[in-house]
């Protein structure tokens, strides 16, 4: 079943966030026609169609069998972004989607290449959503520098750059227990070269197990910049009280990106996890405290934005173990607003003894703000 929710700030342009996951079926086809069918019932019932889409992610359990089939099921359509994933359900289907929705976008401002979709914005301002779409054999090392020098030279052609630009990142990880460390080690090059360090600032991330469709690929980045953005437009998202700066243990990413524009904020809450203030892991072993713990990190990081979970429009759980989604749902469904757009998918997080993690994603209303207009 596909959830949504929905922002409008007082410029207008509605944004819709979807997210839901297909029913059991007998075989991965028939899972992602039912699915794609009910997205689009859902997006004619909210006035929403391709042209508006920005970002359409699927989570599948098999990509290298089941890519074919889903890119056989996607042709011809004018949506957005697409990102294709190895991240099963925890329930047991075979995939889950999210989507982003702008209205007011069409097809005139949308550029498309093999690995991008570039949405242009009133002005010199565009939204960028980026991946690497071939790379050659390697290490996670290898790859992750590949991902993120494609990007800069991408960016580099509208007058962006990463260090500028990019808001954000998700970083899916095969075998993340023994390819992460290759993973941290090229990313932190990567930003050392650019000036990202910790005395600056680092960009909202998710480092996440995750397969590709390519059985040979250690390391897929997706990742979202905004050309046209200053300084004043960003501001990172800490909660040194209830969780450390990630340079203490080595890793180089922000805890959640402020990101100011001519009528709204948006905030990306990075991949957290059950952590203390020193770095340790909390409730070893135990989901459940695991949940807690992690929901009251993102509390107290929504709060130092000025938010709360009823500005949160959507979220992903990642869990090391799908036998404890029953567990994770009960506290997630008496702690989290009813409704919220969210899925559950099987995916370790970046350190064996956390067992669940969350991202999510908030808007809210920022009526004086100074930032790039949001119309397009």
């Amino acid at each position: 079943m596909i959830a949504y929710s929905t922002f409008t700030g007082s410029a207008g342009m509605p944004e819709f966030f979807f997210a839901g996951e297909a029913a059991r079926g007998e075989n991965f086809a028939e899972e992602i026609a039912s699915l794609l069918q009910e997205y689009t019932a859902i997006m004619a019932e909210t006035n929403c169609s391709e042209e508006s889409e920005v970002l359409l992610r699927f989570h599948i359990s098999d990509p290298a069998n089941q890519y074919p089939v889903l890119r056989k099921a996607l042709a011809g359509r004018k949506g957005g972004f697409v990102s294709v994933i190895g991240q099963p359900p925890a329930s047991g289907a075979r995939a889950a989607l999210e989507a982003w929705h702008w209205q007011g976008v069409t097809e005139q401002h949308k550029h498309r290449t093999r690995n991008a979709v570039n949405i242009q914005l009133k002005g010199d301002g565009a939204a960028i959503l980026h991946s690497l779409n071939e790379i050659p054999h390697g290490t996670s090392a290898s790859h992750t520098g590949a991902e993120f020098e494609s990007l800069a030279a991408y960016l580099m052609q509208y007058g962006g750059r990463v260090a500028k630009n990019t808001v954000r990142t998700w970083l899916y990880c095969r075998d993340v227990d023994n390819q992460y460390a290759g993973l941290v080690k090229a990313r932190n090059i990567f930003f050392d070269r650019i000036g990202l360090r910790r005395d600056t600032r680092y960009i909202a991330s998710t480092g996440i197990e995750g397969k590709m469709t390519d059985p040979h690929r250690f390391v897929k980045m997706d990742s979202l910049s905004i050309i046209g953005l200053n300084e004043r437009h960003q501001r990172p998202v800490t909660a040194h009280d209830m969780l450390p700066p990630t340079h203490v243990y080595g890793v180089a990413f922000e805890r959640g990106m402020q990101v100011f524009w001519y009528d709204r904020e948006w905030c990306f809450i990075s991949g957290t996890a059950s952590i203390d203030k020193d770095g340790n892991v909390m409730h070893p072993g135990d989901v459940v405290k695991q949940t807690e713990r992690m929901l009251e990190n993102i509390t107290t990081l929504l709060a130092n934005a000025n938010m709360n979970w009823q500005d949160v429009k959507t979220g992903t759980v990642y869990l090391r173990d799908a036998a404890d989604a029953e567990a994770v749902t009960a506290v997630l469904r008496q702690k989290l607003p009813e409704g919220l757009p969210r899925i559950i998918v099987s995916a370790p997080v970046c350190r064996p003894g956390w067992l669940v993690e969350m991202e999510c994603f908030s808007v809210r209303s920022q009526p004086h703000s100074d930032g790039l207009k949001l119309e397009v």
